[in-house]
């Protein structure tokens, strides 16, 4: 990373050019280690500034700091790029930085499903060439410049993850990614308290597709909520998938759990192994089967690529916790993902019985109680033998089961993830099989834990 770029790109000045290479760029002094820029930003509860220090002890080459703060004795005389808003200048360096990459960058956002269709996608690009992904869910206005920053030079493909919460917060994300190309996921109700309608959500994500030059492409699914609106912020050619139209570019076929057979054109059939359950999932590895293919890459290479694919933790994740089977789906929830979890479930055959753990789905505003019921109404009279609730919001998700036919008397409400950690172990039998599935916000983990003691 040429540092002689960093003063031109951000407005910012060194105090004296670092002489050490830069090898890596963080927020977090706990991640700093030998060769880092660290970025001193200002949160809500920390300054950044306080810990500067503590980074070049950590063997930091150098940090970007706000113009006129004074630094401690330890630090007067170490590179310092002094900025007017050092989270301003993170931006402008991943912008900055992206602009330098030779390889390709890929766009991935949605409401849901967006970290399992980056890594499907990052998978596949991988049989043909060096690839970097967005870390976790490194998607916000720290975590994607960072993860934009850590793209090695050389890499042929970066596969990078937009996520937002509020009106407005696609913006620079989009300004700073700039991809070659991009795919959505799917578009729901999550953080539909900030934006009023699934229309206002597509209009959101739909600024980084229009961020994708005319030579460039758009993969979306036909069966997307609010495709309309996606599409039509394309000035790109638009690449159509589906699971139940045989007219778009790329046809799939669920054959089985985490099997589907994709078609196009005139080319051979091509089974893609996932191990995913659920039809939200054969819908990503779809799109990401996509993605790989218009970008170059050729059915062998994507197929040999996506034998190192690896689920993310709590998305669909089966693991032995006691004397039962869990499925920890627990990583985040809105209507669209609960309702797929619990009719995937629904249709999976497991060990033993089938025991459902829900939790609130969070920043749905003032329609939280109804979403809730409308899920539990839709898709909560499943063929389980328990379906418990945590949270005040959940209540109505039983409300909602219970008036399509679940019997009241096999349900279970707690009002906190605690008193379900504490409860809900007694409650289960040998051999059950667990679904846990809520809102990041809801711990719901936790219970995983209390079943591990």
């Amino acid at each position: 990373m040429n540092v002689r770029n960093f003063e031109a790109w951000t407005g910012g000045t060194w105090t004296l050019p670092p002489t050490f290479p830069i090898t890596k760029v963080t927020q977090d002094s706990r991640q700093v280690s030998l060769g880092a820029l660290y970025v001193a930003l200002k949160g809500e509860h920390h300054d950044g500034h306080d810990f500067v220090s503590a980074a070049f002890r950590s063997g930091a080459t150098a940090a970007v700091v706000r113009r006129g703060w004074q630094p401690p004795a330890d630090v007067a005389g170490l590179p310092l790029l002094c900025v007017e808003d050092p989270a301003q200048a993170l931006q402008a360096l991943a912008k900055g930085y992206r602009a330098t990459l030779k390889g390709r960058v890929l766009g991935i956002t949605g409401s849901a499903g967006k970290t399992t269709l980056k890594e499907l996608t990052a998978a596949m690009c991988s049989g043909a060439g060096q690839t970097a992904a967005t870390p976790g869910n490194y998607n916000n206005e720290v975590g994607l410049p960072l993860s934009l920053l850590s793209v090695p030079e050389a890499a042929a493909f970066a596969v990078i993850e937009a996520g937002i919460s509020h009106p407005g917060d696609m913006d620079p994300l989009a300004d700073a990614m700039r991809p070659d190309a991009a795919a959505v996921a799917c578009i729901g109700p999550a953080h539909i308290e900030y934006f009023g309608s699934e229309q206002a959500i597509a209009a959101e994500k739909a600024k980084l597709l229009a961020t994708v030059p005319p030579e460039g492409y758009a993969v979306l699914p036909l069966e997307c909520a609010e495709y309309t609106t996606l599409a039509a912020a394309c000035a790109c050619r638009i690449v159509t998938c589906s699971l139940k139209d045989e007219r778009a570019d790329w046809y799939g076929e669920p054959l089985a759990k985490g099997v589907i057979r994709v078609r196009h054109a005139e080319e051979p059939a091509v089974l893609l192994e996932t191990g995913l359950a659920g039809e939200h999932n054969a819908s990503n590895a779809l799109v990401a089967y996509a993605l790989a293919r218009e970008s170059g890459i050729s059915a062998a290479e994507a197929l040999a690529g996506l034998k190192r694919f690896k689920p993310p933790a709590m998305r669909w994740e089966t693991v032995r916790a006691g004397y039962l089977t869990a499925i920890n789906d627990a990583y985040n929830a809105n209507p669209l993902s609960m309702r797929a979890a619990l009719e995937t479930f629904a249709g999976t055959e497991v060990p033993g019985e089938k025991v459902v753990c829900v939790g609130d789905m969070l920043e749905l505003g003032d329609a939280a109680d109804a979403r809730h019921r409308a899920v539990g109404e839709a898709s909560g009279n499943g063929p389980w033998r328990l379906l418990a609730a945590v949270g005040p919001a959940s209540r109505a998700l039983l409300e909602g089961a219970i008036r399509a036919g679940y019997p009241a008397s096999q349900t279970v409400w707690f009002a906190t993830t605690a008193e379900a950690a504490e409860a809900l172990p007694l409650l289960l039998q040998p051999g059950d099989t667990l679904l846990l599935k809520a809102s990041r916000g809801m711990r719901l983990e936790q219970i995983l834990d209390a079943l591990r003691v």
